[in-house]
Order: C-alpha cells, then structure tokens, then sequence
C-alpha cells in the first residue's frame, strides 16, 4: 500500500512514537509512507493549498491518512480540502486516538473520511450520530520488531517509565507505603521535562478553558472528566513519597533501554484510569500504548482490571490485574518473590507471544486494507 500521511510532526516524543511503532513496522511490511508536513509551510492556508497539488502530482496513492491526538488540531486539515481529496477517489482514514476524551474534536473533519479508526468504543455512538461511514474499533498496539525482548538478570522490583501524576502516583506510593520497592523513570522527577509546544510557553487563556468545559459537558464521559478535574483542584494535592527508602529515581530512558527494562522488570506498572477520574468511585477507563509495548518487550504489566485488558491478555497467565488497592499490594508481593521467578518468566513469555500474535500494527492496519480494497 501507498499511504500518504498528512502528518503534522513535531520533534517531541508525543509525536515521534509514531515513527518508531506503526512507520517503522509498516514498511518493513512493504508499506510505503508519504509524509505531507503542513508545518513545513508558512501558514495553514498555503499548507491546505500545497497539499492539494503534492496529491496531484504523487502517483498511485492508495490510502490517504490523517491522525488526531489530544495535542493535536484538527483544524490544520480543512473541510474543504478534505472534499477535495475525495473528488480524487483517493480512500481515506482519520485515527482518532483520543475519541475517549475529546470525540468532539473530531465532528468536523471526521464524517469526510471513508473511515474512522477509534481506539474506545464509549463513544462510538457520537461519530455514528454524526454520519460517520466505516468505524473501526481497535486498540493501539506494538512493533515487534521495536520492542523485542533481551532477557537478562531479573529486577525484582516495581518498575515504571513515564511521568508520575495523577492515580500513577496513588498508586507508586500505595507500593511504597506496603514495602515493595519501585523504580521510577523520569525527567520530571529532576524537574526536567519537553514541552510538546516546542518552547512556546502555555498561557491561561479564559476563553480556550470555556470551551473545553463546553465540550466536555456535551457528553457523559466528559462530565465525569471535568467533574472530576475539578473536585481534585479543590483537594489537597497528593505528591510521590520521593524520600521513600524504597523508591529509586532515575531519569527518563530512551526507547533501547526501556526495552531493555521492561524485559527484566519483575512488574511493570500499567495505568488505566483516565486523568483525574481515578478520585471517582467509578474511574473512566482508558487502554494506553503502555498495555502493549510492556508485553511486547517480554514484559510483565501489572494494572487495574478492565474488560477490554482482560480479552486482550489472560490475566494470571500473561498479565497481573487486579481490583482493589489490597489485591494490587497482595500480588505485586507474591510476584516479586524469588520462588516466583520462574512463574513470572514464563508469563513474560505468554505475554509476548499473545502480543506478536494479536496486538502488531501490521495485525490493525490489514483491518483497514481490508475495507479499502
């Protein structure tokens, strides 16, 4: 497949991730990725327009493609452009990896495209109400070619890669608090970090607040959002037990090692509520890259029981899920015990095989060839 990608790309990992999980995989396929870059151009006009005659002058393109992230704008892509690029007869696909949270952000543009790719299902019945053709639910998933594991000596720890906030760290300092000891991989724990603004400094802005608040009470997950950001503005803040004896801090790593760190990780911790509903009796939850980079790298992801993790691992046998604070405890204990070694090694390598048979990018997007050919 030719794939023309309208892909508005930044240097920050927020994007990058892109070409090291699905580019990077599809063409080792014998996909072949065209990026069209409307950052490239002075403005957004002259973008749309230059994007207009670049398709014009590419040859046989079979799939053209736009992705939407919750960083992102989806208004780089104009309406009429898009209706341009459907005269051309040319098949066409918007992801929408954030749909959970922001489906809204999709109303305008995505009813233009022949397919719509949302990774939660919760809010499938928005994009039907607005006419949207060929919706296709999938999660994300993991390159295996990437993520590849590299066994060595066990860490008979809790590890995790990312920024701590939020029920992530409920969650580190419940482990803390009960003995087991955590690694943490991160700048922000240095106070260094990237901005996916690329230097440009975020101001409050009344206005973009008010209509993000609008948006969010248009449907029932976001008012749980915003009802539940809300409420934790007005609670005291819960910050991580950095003094704790049983945590170490480290700095971020790059993709090489963490590789190499979910593959000897004892548990890799795996989190699933979504921003700050994790204070809500009922959290909203929401399945991340993490869920499958952590298996597919021979790792052994530790997380809170959701339906959708459980029909994509079994738990007890590829993954470790559980469904209080008490049993998360109770079993990060039981598989950090060296007479449970061996158990756990043989569940990384379920949780591998599962996730190179069934979670590959190239497994999702032959879902999408499908409906194109």
């Amino acid at each position: 497949m030719n794939i023309f990608y309208f892909f508005k790309e930044l240097q920050t990992p927020m994007y990058q991730w892109q070409r090291i999980h699905f580019f990077d995989e599809l063409e080792r396929g014998g996909h072949h990725i065209i990026t069209f870059n409307p950052l490239d151009y002075p403005s957004t006009d002259e973008a749309n327009e230059k994007l207009i005659s670049v398709i014009k002058d590419t040859e046989d393109i079979d799939l053209f493609m736009k992705l939407i992230i919750n960083c992102d704008d989806s208004s780089v892509l104009y309406p009429e452009t898009m209706k341009e690029i459907n005269k051309m007869g040319i098949p066409s696909l918007l992801i929408c990896w954030d749909n959970l949270e922001l489906p809204y952000k999709h109303k305008s543009i995505a009813p233009l495209f022949d397919m719509v790719w949302i990774t939660s299902v919760e809010t499938k019945y928005l994009f039907e109400r607005w006419g949207c053709k060929n919706i296709i639910f999938q999660s994300f998933a993991a390159n295996p070619y990437v993520f590849k594991p590299c066994w060595g000596k066990t860490i008979s720890k809790v590890g995790f890669i990312g920024s701590p906030y939020g029920s992530r760290v409920n969650k580190l300092n419940d482990l803390l608090a009960s003995g087991i000891y955590c690694d943490v991989f991160s700048d922000s724990l240095f106070n260094i970090g990237y901005n996916t603004s690329l230097g440009k400094v975020q101001q409050f802005d009344p206005l973009d607040v008010c209509i993000k608040a609008i948006r969010y009470m248009r449907f029932p997950i976001g008012r749980k959002v915003l009802y539940s950001t809300i409420k934790n503005k007005l609670m005291k803040k819960t910050d991580l037990c950095s003094e704790s004896k049983f945590l170490t801090k480290y700095k971020s790593v790059s993709d090489d090692e963490m590789v190499g760190l979910y593959s000897d990780l004892a548990l890799s911790l795996n989190i699933t509520e979504l921003r700050d509903t994790y204070i809500l009796k009922k959290p909203v939850n929401k399945t991340h890259l993490r869920a499958f980079e952590i298996p597919m790298c021979g790792g052994l992801q530790l997380a809170s029981y959701t339906e959708e993790l459980s029909e994509y691992f079994k738990d007890g046998k590829e993954i470790v899920l559980y469904h209080s604070k008490e049993e998360m405890v109770d079993k990060a204990k039981f598989y950090l015990d060296k007479k449970n070694e061996s158990l756990v090694n043989l569940m990384k390598k379920a949780a591998r095989a599962r996730a190179e048979k069934e979670h590959t990018w190239t497994r999702r997007f032959n879902e999408v060839f499908k409906i194109c050919k």
